[in-house]
């Protein structure tokens, strides 16, 4: 009926207007609807000015991208307004305006519930057939206040090659970091020190489709709007990354008129959050700012049991036992400035702004107890550490977007630099105590200073053109650099006064560039679809140790070709199938190849290999997604053969010794595959569940001079995500896991990226990061209740409750023939947290003007009640 009325409305404007110039018309040669009005040029008797001209387009809705029917087109003479002719849009939003006299019109289109277009047009011999292109119709913000639409996306969506997780529908993460929101989106998994992994494998992990040396628990998550994942990406993106591509996609609001949100949280032991963002959207300008505050407190406990053995497979040896317990605190403060100046309707600039800093303390307790073959204690001692860091993170972006008048052709282009430097400071001190316990001799101190810094610079410019009805090209550059720098300094005593110690101390710096070019073809024959990639890569690299006047360039640079194809078939009743291949790489990092002994941790050693060569993956996988009305299923099978895989191996420094050297390799090969299930189902309307299954096999085979064994294991990893809105605007919110028993599969990320130095070496033990090792099950369940109330829901209440049963841990055991080891860790991770929020802002959507960006945002709830 709404659509009928729409039409019975956009008729009688038409009528009227014709109407309105009839007295002006009538009696006129040539009056009506395709004729010209008023006296013709030549006056009487002159030649008649030949009406052939033509104007044609399209009329689309700016938000959805779909065709608006039965709008009323209506051309004016650009002097006097009369009319010249008129039509209603097509079904699919299509116009065409022929038989148009010579002359300058004014061509005006509206349609209830959208504000009225008007456009300058002008017919010429020269041009006499014209495209005016697609027309966006934005939607009038009186309208949207009387209808109040509050249609919201949902909150995971997956298609064949991506899956998409939207932040603001999750709310077990409320006030927390972009560790909580990934624990939280399916296919991730997430340890308690928050590395991240994708299939058992470490994932490339991007900011706003950027590099970031920011941790993703230094990112707020209430700054994040979104999160993609891609298991097998195309010769488009970066070939780092084993296991794909997630992509943490940062607020950008660009709602027109004004809007914005405000938030505080409170949790159990000292843990408080607050932020806000505005944005302000007028004519051709865009202006946002969000900023966040996070501190917490929390706390960790260790237990590690080790075994070494003086000679590989004897009877003799002994044993250490620790216990470890610490606190720890701080707090950061992330800001972030955005500006989008629109040229015109195709061309767009956009700078944004982050600025990121905090400060962080950490007190350890690490009881260590030493005994011989018998077990009968030697030696005991405890070791008090006290450490500070602090960072601060700088990124600014320049971007520029044309949008060509041919449909879905576009230049996009931007340039990036990021700039970030950390210290820290700290010390131990190591009392000795009797067999019984008690203190006993002169305590021994260590005090550490270290200050590391990383500036990141990357441009990338990527072109897209349409081929045919169904084809596309793509095309792109993108070169990134780095430069980092530490110095860590380690002296006796508790402060920076005491002499250096020489053979505890290093500093480096290394600079690495990566200069990329690719292309992709895409097009479909029917129901079948083909793309095909490439991609080229080249690395530079060189480091240095300016205290020993020590430099290496052990790599010469030598291109990387890494290709890409993916096949699809659409079949009937809403299922696709996708078969697809991808080559990527992971290449070593400074640590592992400087050999450059680090005797910071005196109980772990570390030493680099300048003869690593980077690891290659071959990635193949089968898709098969099916949807219905209520349901969707997403089910892949997927293999993945690595060679040339960096692992690491351990031995004691001397045999006998407690002492252990880290050293790196590369394995022989190291293939696993599995099947990942996903399912969203609408059980009841207000009730949807997302489950996630993965199953997979791991297999790695190390064979040198000094090792040569196979480990091999099953495992899986199961994640279920419940929404429940309950009456009285309540909803309801489940998150549970279970990461089943699996082997330790080392990839590239062993000793990279502690800025010099962990705090003083005397925190708890190293784990060594040996490839022989089993890491034991863990499962957590996450809940939270959000209760929406105010006009238009615009004040929401959070309270949630993460790891209710408190069985969130780490536990590992590792055998090699120099020790064996059983490692447990636990952090603080059943928290309580309540949180605020308000949203605000008068939502005018009639100032929308073509969307020349590639922010989501867009597609974000529409409510006249408030921003984000």
């Amino acid at each position: 009926m709404k659509k009928l009325y729409a039409v019975f409305i956009a008729i009688i404007v038409m009528q009227l207007n014709v109407a309105a110039q009839a007295p002006q018309n009538s009696g006129r040669p040539g009056a009506g609807a395709g004729a010209g009005t008023g006296q013709r040029p030549g006056g009487p008797g002159g030649a008649a000015m030949p009406q052939i001209g033509q104007i044609y387009g399209k009329l689309v809705d700016a938000k959805t991208k779909q065709g608006v029917e039965y709008a009323a087109v209506t051309l004016l003479r650009a002097k006097d307004s009369t009319v010249v002719t008129g039509m209603l849009s097509k079904g699919n939003g299509d116009f065409n305006l022929e038989n148009l006299p010579f002359g300058a019109f004014l061509m005006r289109v509206n349609f209830m519930g959208y504000k009225t277009v008007f456009k300058k047009v002008t017919v010429t011999p020269q041009t006499m057939s014209q495209d005016i292109g697609n027309i966006k119709l934005e939607a009038n913000a009186t309208a949207l206040d009387e209808v109040n639409i509050t249609g919201q996306r949902s909150a995971f969506q997956m298609s064949i090659d991506k899956k998409v997780f939207n932040v603001d529908r999750n709310l077990t993460s409320a006030g927390g970091t972009a560790a909580d929101v990934l624990k939280s989106v399916p296919s991730v998994n997430v340890d308690i020190d928050g590395n991240v992994k994708v299939r058992n494998s470490s994932p490339n992990i991007f900011v706003d489709g950027k590099p970031s040396t920011l941790t993703i628990d230094q990112i707020p998550a209430d700054a994040i709007e979104s999160v993609e994942l891609i298991t097998n990406p195309s010769a488009k993106y970066d070939a780092e990354g084993m296991s794909g591509i997630i992509n943490i996609v940062l607020k950008k609001n660009k709602k027109a008129g004004y809007n914005g949100m405000i938030m505080a949280g409170i949790g159990n032991n000292d843990k408080y959050n607050l932020g806000g963002n505005i944005n302000v959207r007028q004519g051709k300008w865009n202006v946002s700012a969000n900023y966040n505050f996070n501190a917490n407190r929390n706390w960790g406990t260790g237990v590690t049991d080790r075994t070494n053995f003086a000679v590989p497979g004897s009877l003799d040896q002994n044993y250490i036992n620790q216990n470890s317990d610490s606190r720890q605190g701080g707090m950061f403060n992330f800001g972030r400035f955005g500006l989008d100046y629109f040229l015109d309707n195709r061309n767009t600039i956009s700078l944004s702004q982050n600025i990121v800093g905090g400060s962080f303390k950490n007190r350890e307790t690490l009881g260590s107890v030493y005994s011989d073959e018998n077990k009968d204690v030697t030696m005991r001692n405890n070791r008090f550490t006290d450490s500070k860091f602090g960072f601060n993170n700088y990124t600014t972006t320049l971007g520029f977007k044309h949008l060509f008048a041919e449909p879905n052709k576009e230049l996009t282009a931007d340039v990036s630099m990021n700039l970030s430097n950390n210290d820290r400071s700290g010390g131990f001190v190591t009392q000795p105590l009797d067999l019984s316990g008690n203190p006993v001799g002169n305590s021994f101190a260590q005090s550490n200073i270290s200050d590391g810094k990383t500036n990141f610079y990357s441009f990338q410019a990527d072109y897209v053109d349409p081929v045919g009805k169904t084809g596309k090209f793509e095309t792109g550059i993108k070169g990134t650099m780095r430069y980092y720098s530490s110095v860590y300094d380690v002296y006796n005593g508790n402060n920076g006064s005491s002499v250096r110690i020489d053979s505890l101390s290093n500093d480096y710096k290394y600079d690495e560039q990566i200069y990329a070019a690719y292309a992709n073809y895409s097009n479909a024959i029917k129901n079948f679809g083909y793309q095909v990639g490439l991609r080229v890569e080249q690395y530079v690299y060189s480091g240095e140790i300016p205290s020993k006047n020590m430099k290496y360039e052990p790599t010469k640079p030598v291109p990387g070709f890494f290709p890409s194809v993916y096949l699809s078939y659409k079949l009937q009743k809403e299922q696709e199938v996708q078969l697809n291949y991808s080559r990527r790489v992971n290449r070593p990092n400074f640590f592992q190849l400087i050999p450059f002994r680090d005797f910071s941790d005196p109980l772990n050693h570390r030493e680099g290999n300048p003869d690593l060569k980077p690891e290659y993956t071959n990635s193949l996988e089968f898709s098969y997604m099916k949807t219905w009305k209520k349901h969707n299923f997403l089910g892949s099978l997927y293999y993945r053969n690595t060679n040339n895989l960096i692992s690491t191996i351990n031995e004691p420094i001397t045999p006998g010794n407690d002492t252990l050297l880290t050293t790196f390799v590369n394995a022989n090969k190291n293939f696993s595959y599995g099947a990942e299930l996903t399912m969203k189902n609408e059980i009841v309307t207000g009730w949807s569940i997302t489950t996630n299954v993965n199953l997979y096999q791991t297999e790695l085979q190390v064979k040198n001079a000094k090792e040569d064994y196979t480990n091999r294991g099953f495992s899986w990893l199961a994640k279920i995500n419940s929404e429940t809105k309950l009456p009285a605007n309540f909803t309801f919110q489940v998150t549970a896991n279970y990461q089943a028993p699996t082997i330790t599969v080392p990839t590239g990320g062993a000793g990279g990226g502690r800025g010099g130095g962990g705090g003083g070496g005397g925190g708890f033990m190293m784990i060594p990061t040996s490839a022989q090792g089993t890491i034991k099950g863990l499962s957590a369940v996450d809940i939270a209740v959000r209760k929406d109330f105010l006009k238009n829901k615009a004040a929401s209440l959070t309270l949630s409750l993460s790891d209710v049963f408190n069985t969130r841990q780490f536990q590992m055991d590792q055998v090699s023939p120099y020790f064996s080891q059983d490692f447990t860790r636990k952090r603080e991770s059943r928290i309580l947290k309540l949180n605020f929020s308000y949203r605000f802002g008068k939502f005018d959507a009639t100032l929308f003007k073509r969307k020349n960006n590639k922010s989501s945002a867009d597609g974000m709830q529409m409510d006249t009640g408030g921003g984000f």
